[in-house]
């Protein structure tokens, strides 16, 4: 059984250093096809997209040992990559209406609102974010 993670990343970054940044949160290792790791535990699929968030971010791996806390991942990221990070978290009570969640670079934790756009995904506009505690 394979278990995953999907984030959003407003700002493009180079994915050379979203592999090393991922590294250094993810113990067990990252990999990806342009940088393999060998022994990496999870695998990294990115993806460019015009949307207002400009990348997104497919982690994946196999092993029923290895848990990720999508939640402090997607907090982490945003700090360290300096841009902001959108989840549908897995395991995380959300208001009612609210599925996503928004990590920002000042540590933050936001529950908000969404659409689909034609290449990617956006905050829907003229909504309110709720500010979570975590």
């Amino acid at each position: 059984m394979s278990r995953s993670i999907n984030l959003f990343i407003k700002r493009t970054l180079p994915e050379r250093e979203i592999v090393m940044r991922l590294n250094r949160e993810i113990p067990d290792g990252i990999e990806s096809l342009e940088y393999p790791k060998e022994r990496a535990a999870v695998f990294l699929q990115h993806a460019d997209h015009e949307a207002e968030f400009q990348q997104s971010l497919g982690l994946s791996w196999a092993s029923e040992e290895l848990s990720l806390d999508d939640v402090k991942l997607a907090t982490q990221l945003a700090n360290v990559l300096s841009t902001d990070v959108l989840l549908e978290p897995e395991h995380l009570a959300l208001p009612d209406g609210y599925t996503w969640c928004l990590a920002t670079i000042n540590k933050q934790l936001y529950a908000v609102d969404t659409i689909d756009v034609e290449d990617g995904i956006a905050l829907k506009p003229h909504t309110r974010k709720i500010l979570l505690t975590t």
